[in-house]
């Protein structure tokens, strides 16, 4: 039986199969699929804005996209996974409040452009993305395939 694992903002979870990683409410928010196909685990995070160093919280790095990511490889490690197997996808970082005032509170991006530079530092792949636009996301993430279903409002569901 497969488990669902509901994961919140700011926060991360790591989990072997059979389970489902599901963050739900992904605006500007982005989140990172970490995925060991080798040893059948998968991290996912909900991580709320760019870097730990720029945060004022420092009570809880799985909010913030840098140390998410160094906290989820490291645990895939512990638990056997080798860094050149370990595949990313990112989901999220919509641009919600641009109407507002464009380019002031632009967290998405920001949150995207980490992610992007984090992976690429840590030499970690990153196989598929659904990042951007305007409008929020809920995602499954199936630690047992590496697949990705992404709901959008008004959308259909697509699989990364």
């Amino acid at each position: 039986m497969t488990k669902e694992i509901m994961v919140g903002v700011g926060s991360y979870y790591v989990a072997k199969n059979p389970a489902k990683l599901i963050c739900h409410g992904l605006g500007s928010c982005i989140a990172i699929a970490l995925h060991s196909p080798r040893m059948h685990t998968g991290a996912l995070a909900h991580a709320m804005l760019p870097r730990y160093s720029e945060g004022r919280d420092k009570t809880n790095p799985g909010k913030y996209v840098d140390t998410s990511i160094y906290l989820m490889v490291d645990e895939l490690l512990e638990r056997g996974a080798k860094k050149h197997s370990i595949k990313a996808k990112l989901v999220g970082g919509a641009q919600m409040f641009s109407f507002i005032n464009p380019g002031v509170l632009d967290v998405g991006r920001r949150n995207i452009e980490t992610a992007n530079k984090i992976l690429k530092e840590e030499g970690i792949k990153i196989m598929a993305k659904n990042v951007g636009g305007s409008k929020g996301r809920t995602i499954s993430f199936d630690i047992k395939t590496g697949l990705i279903e992404v709901k959008i409002i008004g959308k259909e569901a697509t699989v990364i």
